[in-house]
């Protein structure tokens, strides 16, 4: 790509000279920079990427940009007002904006964005279409599958990825916003169609700072200013923050809900341990779904991906075929089955109202104890740990704090600043640091008829210690605790 004429298209340059050059890629960090690369130079929260410019020029960067004047550069050099919009435009130019080439439905919240996302997807390709998903689990295109490493990476990723997938056939796609994404503007300017809200609840204040800048950077998605394009928003009115930005944003919105006021809302639903049946009344008529997927999360999940695909254009038929067809989505609400007579369920929750909404779903599946293990994470909001251990003990009857993705903190710090909570519960609680031996106790303790929830870490195959990644899925701990270390046991 013509660099000079690509830079027409984006605003807010400073100055630009002698950019009359190709460019054959756009990276953001040094070490990656490869020959022919366009160096983009961001601010992150520990360092600022202009300080190893030289390091990317060194790596074969013929081009640099940045918000800091370079003294006495050696190639081609864009000053620009806002490094992370101007990634965002280089990227799209780059890659001829993929996104508006896709139907693209954009799912934003705090909880429910990836099992919303995954419906959707099973929605487009359940009604035979070429599909592309980006999310916290997995990217894929068609039915190739591809490891994620963020929830939304940078705006330069996101197209790259889209690009391919347009240019292997894809029609509609789907992906999950992050707040940080839209707060870093990853996602400034890329095209969606249809963009979802599904909630918000406390999460990610360690980066936000509070509750109102959290929904303002979710409100970003449906901003004409953020240039996402969005047709129409689907938005959960039941949230009191839903209610808010269906009220606030200037483009058409379809709701949804429990409620009868809401345009897509529940007219029956049993959740039963192998399902749920759910019908929904709609704009379109009544749908009937008898799915795989259980509880009243789910039936919003679901509520969500209807109206996501009833804007797109989709029959109900279509709608019910795809959310019958999802079986489930990894890590959570995974039951994990060795045989055993009580139930084992393994979950993503790591926030107040995801553990509440999840002990809450399990209290209505039968059972005779509700067994919870969970931790919370380090370096990571701290006011709810407390919080998290107060819904644990009052919905648990039995509780084992462990550790989390600790991070860089004290484990027992991490369980010391939960312990007020679990003092307003009736559950009897115990800690145990170690994960594995906490899932272990949990397990012993379990009699028939029991269910263990296993909260946190979902689909994570990993465990964050200080700076090391360390092996760890509470999945596989469990099967080897139960078919290894136990055996199959019969109360």
């Amino acid at each position: 790509m013509n660099l000079k004429n690509a830079l027409t298209l984006i605003p807010e340059i400073e100055y630009a000279e002698n950019t009359d050059i190709l460019i054959t890629g756009i990276a953001y960090n040094s070490r990656s920079a490869q020959k022919g690369d366009l160096f983009v130079a961001l601010k992150g929260e520990k360092t600022d990427g202009a300080l190893y410019i030289s390091d990317a020029v060194a790596n074969g960067a013929v081009a640099t940009a940045s918000e800091q004047a370079v003294s006495a550069p050696t190639i081609p050099h864009i000053g620009v007002k806002d490094a992370r919009k101007f990634l965002a435009g280089i990227s799209h130019a780059f890659y001829d904006s993929p996104c508006s080439k896709l139907k693209m439905a954009a799912v934003t919240g705090t909880k429910g964005k990836t099992t919303t996302v995954w419906l959707i997807d099973s929605i487009f390709a359940r009604a035979g279409l070429a599909t592309c998903l980006m999310g916290t689990i997995e990217m894929k295109i068609r039915d190739e599958r591809f490891a994620s490493v963020h929830t939304t990476p940078e705006a330069p990723d996101i197209d790259r990825f889209f690009h391919q997938a347009a240019g292997r056939g894809c029609t509609h796609g789907s992906l999950e916003v992050s707040s940080h994404a839209l707060a870093l503007k990853r996602v400034y300017g890329a095209k969606f169609t249809v963009g979802v809200f599904t909630n918000l609840s406390r999460d990610h204040l360690d980066f936000h700072g509070d509750m109102e800048a959290y929904y303002q950077a979710k409100k970003t998605l449906f901003n004409p200013e953020n240039g996402n394009g969005i047709e129409t928003a689907i938005i959960n009115t039941d949230d009191s923050y839903g209610r808010r930005l269906a009220g606030e944003i200037h483009i058409p919105v379809t709701t949804f809900g429990f409620y009868k006021d809401a345009d897509i809302h529940v007219k029956g639903w049993q959740s039963r341990l192998d399902g749920t049946n759910l019908v929904l009344d709609t704009p379109e008529g009544e749908i009937a779904f008898h799915c795989r997927l259980v509880g009243r999360t789910n039936a919003y999940n679901i509520m969500a991906a209807t109206g996501a695909a009833l804007s797109l254009g989709f029959t109900t038929q279509q709608i019910c075929a795809g959310v019958e067809a999802l079986s489930g989505v990894p890590g959570r609400m995974e039951r994990v089955d060795c045989g055993q007579d009580f139930l084992v369920v393994v979950d993503y929750a790591h926030t107040p109202a995801s553990l509440e909404g999840l002990l809450e779903t399990a209290k209505l599946m039968p059972h005779r104890k509700l067994i919870t293990v969970f931790g919370c994470g380090g370096d990571r909001d701290r006011g709810k740990r407390p919080l998290m251990g107060e819904i644990a003990a009052r919905l648990s009857d039995a509780v084992i704090v462990t550790s989390d993705n600790p991070r860089s903190e004290d484990p027992a710090q991490i369980i010391k600043e939960i312990e007020p909570g679990l003092k307003k519960g009736s559950a009897v609680c115990m800690i145990n640091p170690d994960r594995y031996a906490a899932i272990r106790d949990a397990i012993k303790m379990a009699g028939r008829d029991d269910i263990v929830v296993i909260a946190g870490k979902g689909h994570e195959a990993y465990q964050i210690v200080g700076d090391r990644r360390l092996a760890f899925d509470d999945r596989n701990t469990v099967r080897k605790i139960i078919n290894y270390e136990l055996g199959i046991r019969n109360w």
